[in-house]
Parts: C-alpha cells; sequence; structure tokens
C-alpha cells in the first residue's frame, strides 16, 4: 500500500466514524459523553467494546458449532452450569425487563464456562481460533482482561492493544467459520433422503401446494440447499443427509416484495417450530434463509418449511415502503432473537466477501 492510499484510507475511515457518531441517538452521545466527563476512564469504554466483540462472537460460534456437531441436544454437551437455568430463571421473574438473549443458556455463561467448552470440544473449534497451544497463552490474558472488566478495575494501558491483536488474530478463523456455513451447495432431487424428497423432489404436500404457486402468484421463489462445517472430515460423504454430524439444511427464499421479519419472527404459528431453528439470516427485506441441522429429526423439518413458507407469504408488505427501509433493516430488526441475523457475519460472509475485516481491529 502507497503512502497516499493510506492517507486516503485514514481519511476515510475518520469521516466514517464521525458519521457513525452523529448518526447515534442523542441520548446515547449524552450518556456517553457525560460518563468520560465523570470520571469513566475513555480506555475502559474503548477495552469493553473490544471484549464485547471477543466474547459475543466467542457465544456465537459455540452455539452454532455445537448445534450443527449434535442437533437440538447441543446443550446436553455444555458442562454441568445449575447457575445458568438459576440465572435464566431468575430473569424469568422480570419479564418486563427482558432482553433479546432471554431464551439463550449461553448467554448466561460465564466466560470461564465458555473458555471450558471450547477446551473440551477444541475439535470443533480449532479451525476457527488459533494453533492450540498459542490459544491456551492468550486465553490467560484474556481472564486477566476480563476480571479487570468485571469488577471495574481501571485496565492495563495495554488491554486494548492486546485484545485489538486477537481480534486481528481471530480474523481469519472467522472468516473460516462464516464462509462455510455460506459456502451452499443445492440439494439434489436424485437424493434419497427424507427431507431431500420432500422439498428438492416435491414430494411433500406443501411442496407441491407452495412451490410453483408461490413463484407464479408472489414472486417468491425456494431452493433447498446444505453446507459443511469446516471441522467435518473430507471423507465424509452424503447422501442420504439425514444425522450426518456438522452438516447444515438451508432453506431458502428469495422475494419480491419486502418481508416484515418482525411480525414474521413474532407470530405464534412459529412456536410449534422454533426449536428446530438453527438460525435464521435475512440479509435484506428480500431474502430469508432457515437453517437447520442436519441431526434434526427430518419429518419434523419438513412440516416446518411448509409451515414458514405459508409465513414468509403472509408477512409481505406492500412495495409501497419507503426508499430507504433497506438501508435501516438491520436497525429495525436488532432487537429480536440471537438466532436471528440481518447484518452478522453469519448472513453477510461468504467466499465472495473478501476483503473483509470482520471485527475491524
Amino acid at each position: 500500500m502507497t503512502v497516499l492510499a493510506w492517507y486516503i484510507g485514514s481519511i476515510d475511515y475518520e469521516k466514517n466514524s464521525v458519521k457513525e457518531w452523529d448518526q447515534l441517538p442523542s441520548d446515547i452521545q449524552n450518556s456517553i459523553s457525560a460518563s468520560w466527563r465523570n470520571d469513566v476512564p475513555p480506555l475502559a469504554s474503548a477495552v469493553f467494546a473490544r471484549w464485547w466483540q471477543f466474547e459475543t462472537w466467542l457465544r456465537s460460534l459455540i452455539y452454532l458449532e455445537l448445534r450443527a456437531a449434535y442437533g437440538s441436544n447441543w446443550t446436553e454437551r455444555l458442562p454441568q452450569l445449575p447457575n445458568n437455568k438459576k440465572r435464566q430463571q431468575k430473569d424469568e421473574e422480570f419479564q418486563y425487563m427482558a432482553t433479546p438473549n432471554a431464551q439463550t443458556l449461553l448467554a448466561y455463561t460465564d466466560v470461564a464456562d465458555l473458555l471450558k467448552i471450547i477446551d473440551e470440544q477444541w475439535s470443533l473449534f480449532e479451525k476457527s481460533l488459533l494453533p492450540k497451544e498459542v490459544w491456551k497463552g492468550r486465553v490467560i490474558e484474556l481472564r486477566n482482561i476480563r476480571n479487570r472488566i468485571g469488577h471495574c478495575r481501571r485496565p492495563h494501558p495495554d488491554d486494548l492493544s492486546r485484545l485489538e491483536q486477537i481480534l486481528r488474530d481471530l480474523e481469519n478463523g472467522a472468516f473460516q467459520a462464516a464462509s462455510a456455513f455460506n459456502r451452499q451447495w443445492s440439494v439434489s432431487k436424485d437424493w434419497r433422503d427424507p427431507l431431500a424428497e420432500a422439498w428438492a423432489n416435491y414430494q411433500h404436500e406443501d411442496a407441491q401446494r407452495l412451490i410453483e404457486h408461490a413463484k407464479r402468484q408472489y414472486g417468491t421463489t425456494f431452493q433447498l440447499n446444505y453446507s459443511k462445517r469446516h471441522w467435518v472430515v473430507p471423507s465424509q460423504t452424503i447422501p442420504p443427509a439425514t444425522s450426518k454430524q456438522g452438516y447444515v439444511w438451508h432453506a431458502n427464499w428469495s422475494l419480491d416484495k419486502q418481508l416484515n421479519l418482525r411480525s414474521f419472527w413474532e407470530d405464534y404459528a412459529l412456536n410449534d417450530f422454533r426449536d428446530l431453528l438453527l438460525l435464521v439470516c435475512a440479509p435484506s427485506p428480500y431474502s430469508i434463509e432457515i437453517s437447520f441441522s442436519f441431526l434434526e429429526d427430518a419429518p419434523a423439518i419438513a412440516n416446518a418449511i411448509g409451515a414458514i413458507f405459508d409465513l414468509i407469504i403472509f408477512h409481505q408488505l406492500p412495495n409501497y415502503l419507503p426508499h430507504d427501509a433497506s438501508e435501516k433493516w438491520n436497525e429495525i430488526n436488532s432487537d429480536l432473537d440471537p438466532r436471528v441475523h440481518t447484518s452478522s457475519i453469519w448472513s453477510i460472509v461468504s467466499d465472495k466477501t473478501t476483503p473483509i475485516s470482520i471485527f475491524g481491529a
């Protein structure tokens, strides 16, 4: 990179930073500024923000890999953590204070236990993190930083640089994890597999009823794809697909009209199938992807896809929405369930999105 290119890039970065600050609600701007004026070290704000990136990434990664490896029984692979359920149950007593993470067991898991999960299931995470011995060394430093944050002690002058360095070191692994999720192949009609026969070969009654009708009447198209986690042993082959560890089904819809994602997700009819869902990825108002572990019951997934198909048609919106609705897509859907992703790496990062910085560190 030339000095001129670096200089121009720096100017653009500063302009974007100023723009992001200006776009914050005034109450948030005032709160941050007031805290800095009243004894909160700006360094502490920066360290916490970087830690937030790191820890939320770990929780997201652990959930996806365990779910892909063990299906809906993934929580049985967690260490015995009675405090988790107690904390979750305690939160349920205060529904008026509920957050989007309230239904997520991992949201109540201490960092030490997260690191223990990774250590015990290392084969699922090694390609997304660092060489094991390097990772172990970093964990010692990370624990110290987390303890300072947790007890509101002033950060060490090097805490921020250490966190940003580990985020930079995790860039490649995070990219590999996300791109593997979005590296999808279409399911062949020839597969002798219950779900493939149901939705790729149109054998399910809902597939027969909906696929061509939705395309013709609503401009809504459907495709069933699959992906495999990057830790899957290369010799593993498919079909048949059902019950294979590390593989993920992806039910994809493309829409002519915008989807009201919030009303779709909050629809009571979805409750019968929520526990089956691995992730819901909707990078724009015109597309949605529902993923499932191969380890889930195939007939149940087939029925869920049919019910979801009907809901997607029902919750499409007229075409007279404001022109900037797509730009606000992430903002208006940011407080949904942690499984719902609009602008996260799980919904947007693929082999084609290069160069890209996952953490911006």
